[in-house]
């Protein structure tokens, strides 16, 4: 299978990341097949990119899923970093000397919320690689009931590659529907609503088609918010 991997070092313009939030490729991890299970790849990761991911998979009891066959769409320990700032603004509005940690999200999340949040990001039986993306979004059924996501691969086209490349550089981006499916107009995409509270949520992936010995990964950039949480 031809596998791809993207080395988005222009992602540090695009989203305006700091030094120390390099994409996870940097650690190190330049081969397009690892000879570990999806697991084990993430555990070991040198620069302990998904630490807190794996504390996650392992409260809620989902190693072997994330080892079945399918595709991983990972999100990182700053994204999850995102999600815990984010509910700390909101239990800040009602009394601002109140944290959210890790602590207080395994105290307020039921096992099943906490499947739910890592589940959403796997493809079960599916192996999502480059060949079966174009930049007409496909719909994926995650391995939780009643819930879809979307990923679709585009060029960079804001993206300077000084010779460097013969052909923009393409990215995959994993996507969730708000309301209807947004329609790509004039270059960009716009709800049909014109409503721009209603855009689908769109989180691109700093590395991509990463293959384990038991599927396939795509590491989300460090700017994904974990469950694709938005401010309120």
């Amino acid at each position: 299978m031809k596998t791809n991997i993207i080395l988005i070092l222009c992602t540090l313009c695009l989203f305006a990341v700091s030094c120390k939030k390099d994409p996870v490729v940097d650690g190190g991890i330049h081969q397009a097949k690892v000879n570990m299970t999806t697991y084990d790849f993430l555990k070991s990761h040198p620069r302990s990119m998904f630490d807190t991911t794996i504390l996650i998979v392992d409260k809620a009891g989902l190693k072997d899923l994330v080892n079945s066959r399918g595709t991983f769409f990972v999100p990182n320990d700053y994204s999850i970093a995102n999600f815990l700032a984010l509910k700390q603004a909101e239990v800040r509005k009602k009394d601002e000397r109140l944290n959210y940690t890790l602590d207080s999200l395994f105290k307020y999340f039921t096992p099943q919320m906490l499947k739910d949040s890592i589940g959403m990001y796997f493809i079960p039986e599916r192996q999502v690689s480059w060949p079966d993306l174009a930049q007409t979004w496909t719909e994926y059924q995650t391995s939780v009931s009643n819930l879809t996501l979307w990923a679709n691969l585009e060029s960079l086209d804001g993206y300077n590659g000084s010779g460097i490349f013969s052909e923009k550089p393409k990215v995959v981006y994993l996507n969730k529907i708000v309301g209807e499916k947004d329609l790509f107009v004039n270059g960009r995409y716009e709800d049909p609503t014109k409503d721009p509270k209603k855009l689908d949520l769109r989180s691109v992936c700093q590395t991509s088609g990463i293959e384990t010995t038991t599927g396939i990964v795509h590491v989300l950039a460090n700017t994904h918010t974990w469950t694709f949480k938005t401010s309120n």
